[in-house]
């Protein structure tokens, strides 16, 4: 296909240049395309492909991702304490109750 478009281009050139008369281009023109092959297009529906099979996530997988999280608020909780309070207990503090409530939040929804 992209051999036939380029003489195509060069038909398209020739005649921009004046080596080849209207008649001589049209002529070379419908050879070229009469040279392609028809493909035929008409496909046959074999249904539909059947749905992939549902994946959840393992026990110690959602553990993991809940220790993960947990692990990360904590951080920055300690990270914002600390710049807003400079107090390294108060930070602790801070850091510890709210991993303590997100546990408790994570329980509940483990239970459900």
């Amino acid at each position: 296909m992209t051999a036939i478009l380029k003489d195509l281009r060069e038909l398209d050139t020739r005649l921009a240049r004046g080596e080849i008369t209207d008649v001589e281009y049209t002529a070379q023109r419908a050879l070229l395309i009469e040279s392609v092959d028809v493909v035929d297009t008409d496909f046959v529906a074999t249904g539909s492909p059947a749905p992939p099979p549902e994946t959840e996530l393992s026990g110690s997988m959602t553990w993991g991702l809940g220790i993960v999280i947990c692990l990360g608020v904590i951080g920055l909780c300690l990270c914002f304490a600390m710049l807003v309070f400079g107090d390294m207990n108060l930070a602790l503090t801070l850091g510890v109750t709210i991993l303590a409530a997100l546990t408790v939040a994570l329980f509940r929804s483990l239970e459900e």
